[in-house]
């Protein structure tokens, strides 16, 4: 698998919480080739089932969600159109942004924002209400109306490689996490002594919903999630992040399996893969804080993947970090202990 050209697939496609259908459709197309079987299920979760034949072996699930944040239209005011937000967006982004209206055919628009020179220094401080916000997509006001209410949005981005190994896109929370999933799948023998199951879980943004009945009705013995997590920048509490380029993130805290995270450790030392410790004194805030309470609680572990720009039109990665995510799941899905 090429990790760049997949990324690059994964980052583009359209897929904002609530209506993923794009990226489910390339998810189940990338999914396909490792797996026995794969569905979407009722909530839109791509499922990836590779099943052990023998009775006894552990039912090991693989979740990382599939959604991104993106916006609704909300109505049309003189042509432009107005927009509420899928999950957590940064308004201080939006002035000037380049978003992509998924019609059919989707249409390129860009966020209305007055030039410096017209404004005042109050104003200029103040932080724009998204509700406030209007998007020009070049109709006029009869056209605008067509556009049907409820209609997704996305950042309109292309995806690149920058740098030394740095990758730039869109939907890197969490599609980045996904292109680890695939890489490590990649590298899989065909014959592994546990039930693997794979699930890229829908509407994560709008509050850990695809997971929820997804692992209800899977019911693994051992979940590992896969997500992103703040990486480094200047004016960041090193407290609050991890090292950018540190390699694979572990989280410990109390809702994940201390077992199954000094497993990850021990992997990670024994195969010399680049990891660091994230500390997570409650929830994780990540679809890993569901496998505690699904049915009679189901073992987690945590395995994030640095990231910065979270949620904004240009998410950023490294290509090192992602190796180093899906290597170490490859040792954990390939070993011989997941007691």
């Amino acid at each position: 698998m090429d990790l760049v050209t997949t990324l690059t697939a994964l980052s583009a496609a359209p897929g904002p919480a609530g209506a993923e259908g794009h990226a489910a459709a390339l998810a189940v197309e990338l999914l396909t080739p490792y797996m026995e079987e794969v569905y979407t299920d009722a909530l839109g979760n791509v499922i990836g089932r590779r099943p052990n034949r023998n009775p006894e072996a552990k039912k090991v699930l693989v979740e990382a969600h599939l959604d991104e944040v993106g916006f609704v239209v909300t109505g049309q005011k003189s042509g432009f159109l107005t927009l509420a937000p899928l999950g957590s967006v940064d308004p201080r982004h939006l002035p000037g942004a380049r978003l992509q209206v998924l019609t059919t055919p989707s249409q390129t628009g860009v966020v209305a924002c007055m030039p410096p020179h017209v404004l005042s220094k109050s104003a200029m401080d103040e932080v724009p209400k998204i509700e406030d916000l209007a998007l020009d997509i070049g109709l006029n006001e009869d056209e605008a109306k067509k556009i049907p209410l409820g209609t997704p949005v996305v950042f309109d981005t292309v995806p690149m490689t920058m740098g030394d190994g740095l990758f730039s896109g869109k939907s890197l929370d969490n599609r980045a996490s996904m292109a680890a999933v695939l890489l490590a799948l990649s590298r899989l023998p065909k014959a592994l002594d546990i039930d693997l199951t794979v699930l890229f879980s829908t509407q994560e943004e709008l509050g850990l919903r695809g997971v929820q009945p997804g692992l209800f009705a899977l019911e693994p013995d051992i979940c590992v999630t896969l997500d992103v997590t703040f990486g480094h920048v200047p004016d960041a509490k090193p407290e609050q992040t991890v090292t950018f380029g540190g390699g694979a993130a572990i989280g410990i805290g109390p809702v994940l399996n201390r077992d199954l995270t000094s497993r990850l450790v021990s992997l990670a030392k024994a195969h010399s893969i680049p990891y660091q410790m994230e500390v997570l004194s409650g929830k994780s805030s990540t679809t890993a804080d569901m496998g505690q309470v699904s049915r009679h609680g189901v073992a987690t572990a945590l395995i994030s993947l640095p990231l910065r720009y979270m949620h904004s039109a240009t998410e950023l990665v490294t290509l090192a970090d992602i190796e180093a995510v899906a290597s170490l799941l490859t040792a954990f899905l390939g070993g011989a202990d997941h007691a």
